[in-house]
């Protein structure tokens, strides 16, 4: 008896292994199918919507608009479940709820669809499935207080807090932005000789309380420096021309920051078109790693060639061209400064022509410019760059008379860290008129707009914008000062300085707050009685008071154009943020389409004294835009309208430009 029950059991068991076998070779072939996905059913979720929930999800059920583009999602792939669960966990991981559970299932149905075969032509018939997806969200926990234990130096200690500080106690506990954190600490340590210290973060989620203590368990290991450093692929520069741009040395506090930054400035060399900072292999002593750089050289000797049409300024069509050709090693040894040997100095020789096209073609323009560029100057990571230009006698457009020019420019920029920039430099020009009387080469010179002006000039430029074309946060300042005259020489004398300073920050979810100020001043020193028209400051446009034409702002002639300013400020203020993201049609046509709007508040004017800058000069307008964001940067059309006052009538104007005002 025993044995025919023992007969039975397995004779049983055989039959549920074959019906289970069975049943997954045909799930199997369903699945490889790829059915698609007729609805989705969502329990479980009482603190997210479902629209929010689909929103985020991979799957996508199948429509019209889906099916014209074939996205691959509105069918069930390989990837479909796993995608899914990751994606719904990210939505509720980044809201609270750290023990959330996410499990998904497909159910068959009896429907199909009739799809027809792109390569064979053939109509087949596709299976349909429902998806399920059940959720366990657990209890939504919000930041508690923030501790640390552990091994680690003292001196990371305030760092660490400031840095867990950003997980703000009471807000969501958003386990992305912990592990964020996480990873900003580990930089801390990594950049100041600790790059194999762990963290490790702690939560006790088993009590029933909406806040949640974390304590980050620091274990900061040895301290480690570098060790020697060797370069492969040097054949045609010297390699002081890559060793100069490394941040590491060895012997130095092990830095990853100063690691990335070698890499960066090798690439701005202009030396290289690759890169590449490794720890050498096989680590010897891990307390004293090696480093190999491997880079790809560029070939010394260029040539470039460019060419454009344009509408001429004058007449008919202008045909632009251009040759060049340079040398990137060129090396030499000074007596008195040593250490611009083997520094690879840079040379160049460019020829540029203008043709007018059309009716009267012929040369309207050919200038030759000689240039050379030091990329270190006297042992200092500042590019010099010295240009001279010539441009031969040749006979105007606008009249019969002939103008020869020569131009001489040295200037130099330095950076401090990754966010201020300094330049420096002297303008020197000469021009000669040939072919018409003493008496009229004045009026020449106003008619086509040249002259004789020498002047040295900086800037002073400091970023901390998180983008430098949708800035979300951080601030922007800027200042110029140019200087005409003096004992450089020259046909005037005047100085002209602009100040500009920006600021961004988030005013509530998807809303940026923008706000600039600017101001500047263009005066006349020594013997010159007054700052030339072309030189002095305009303002109204896109860019800076919205409403008006383009640089009619400020104080005018007798005919009312125009004169130019020699005091100016500006005030404008933006709200911008996203408009369709929010419509949950068309799949995600209306989620990714990168459109912004904005609405803005101009106030400002230009004066021809410092008397005169009262509010109730200003010229005041407000209105709104909308911008698509492209690779380079948001195309923008604004409508602005003028605020009525005692020297401007009411008014507005469409602008269409490209890039934000400020």
């Amino acid at each position: 008896m025993r044995k025919v029950t023992t007969v039975i059991l397995f004779l049983l068991m055989l039959f549920v292994m074959q019906s289970i076998h069975a049943v997954d070779k045909a799930h199997l072939r369903w699945m490889r199918d790829k059915p698609m996905i007729d609805s989705i059913v969502i329990n479980g979720n009482n603190s997210i919507s479902n629209d929010d929930i689909r929103g985020r999800m991979y799957s996508k059920t199948e429509s019209l608009w889906r099916k014209i583009k074939k996205d691959r999602r509105i069918r069930v792939q390989r990837e479909t479940l796993n995608r899914d669960t990751l994606e719904i966990k990210y939505l509720y991981l980044t809201r609270g709820f750290i023990n959330v559970q996410v499990g998904e299932t497909f159910q068959p149905l009896d429907q199909f669809d009739i799809v027809k075969n792109e390569n064979t032509g053939i109509v087949d018939t596709v299976p349909k499935a429902m998806l399920w997806v059940n959720i366990y969200e657990g209890i939504k926990y919000s930041y508690g207080k923030k501790t640390f234990s552990g091994t680690y130096p003292n001196q990371f200690y305030l760092p660490l807090l400031k840095l867990a500080n950003k997980l703000e106690t009471g807000k969501d506990a958003n386990m992305i932005k912990l592990q964020q954190i996480i990873f900003e600490m580990k930089t801390e340590f990594a950049n100041h000789g600790y790059p194999y210290s762990k963290i490790e973060y702690q939560i006790d989620t088993v009590t029933n309380e909406p806040d949640v203590d974390i304590n980050f368990v620091v274990q900061a290991d040895s301290l480690v420096k570098f060790g020697d450093i060797f370069i492969s692929g040097i054949e045609i520069f010297p390699d002081n021309v890559a060793k100069r741009e490394l941040k590491i040395k060895s012997g130095d506090l092990y830095s990853r920051k100063a690691i990335i930054e070698s890499q960066k400035r090798l690439y701005e060399s202009g030396y290289f078109t690759f890169s590449q900072l490794t720890q050498a292999t096989p680590l010897n002593d891990r307390l004293n790693p090696d480093f190999q750089l491997k880079v790809r050289e560029k070939k010394p000797k260029f040539v470039t060639a460019t060419a454009g049409v344009g509408q001429s300024s004058v007449k008919d069509l202008q045909l632009d061209a251009s040759l060049g050709a340079g040398k990137r090693d060129v090396n030499f040894t000074p007596i008195h400064f040593p250490k611009f040997s083997k520094a690879s100095h840079r040379v160049s020789a460019n020829a540029d022509y203008s043709f007018s096209v059309g009716g009267d073609s012929r040369l309207i323009k050919h200038k030759y410019s000689l240039r050379y560029t030091s990329p270190w100057t006297v042992g200092l990571r500042m590019p010099l760059t010295l240009t001279a230009e010539w441009e031969p006698p040749i006979q105007s457009q606008l009249g019969d008379y002939r103008i020869r020019k020569w131009a001489f420019t040295a200037g130099t920029q330095k950076w401090f860290g990754d966010e201020i920039r300094t330049t420096a430099g002297v303008e020197y020009n000469n021009v000669k008129i040939t072919g018409y009387g003493d008496n009229d080469v004045q009026e020449i010179r106003e008619q086509e707009g040249i002259s004789a002006r020498r002047k040295l000039y900086t800037t002073f430029r400091l970023d901390s914008r998180d983008n430098i074309f949708i800035p979300r946060v951080g601030q922007l300042t800027e200042l110029s000062v140019d200087i005409f005259g003096g004992f450089l020489g020259g046909e005037d004398n005047f100085y002209k300085v602009q100040l500009a300073w920006s600021t961004y920050q988030p005013v509530w979810p998807g809303w940026i707050y923008a706000l600039r100020l600017k101001g500047g001043t263009a005066r006349e020193y020594g013997v010159s009685k007054t700052v030339p028209i072309e030189e002095r400051i305009y303002l109204g446009g896109a860019n800076t008071i919205r409403g008006f034409t383009e640089n009619t702002l400020g104080p005018l002639n007798e005919d009312s154009t125009a004169a130019g300013a020699n005091y100016t400020f500006i005030i404008n203020q933006e709200f911008r943020w996203k408009t369709v993201q929010f419509l949950n049609v068309f799949g995600d046509f209306f989620r990714n389409f990168p459109q912004w709007q904005s609405i803005f508040f101009d106030a400002g004017n230009g004066f021809e004294n410092s008397a005169e800058i009262k509010f109730d000069n200003f010229a005041l307008s407000y209105g709104t835009g909308i911008q698509i964001m492209s690779p380079a940067g948001p195309i923008r059309i604004d409508y602005a309208r003028r605020i009525k006052t005692d020297r401007y009538p009411v008014d507005s104007r469409w602008h269409f430009t490209i890039l934000y005002a400020f």
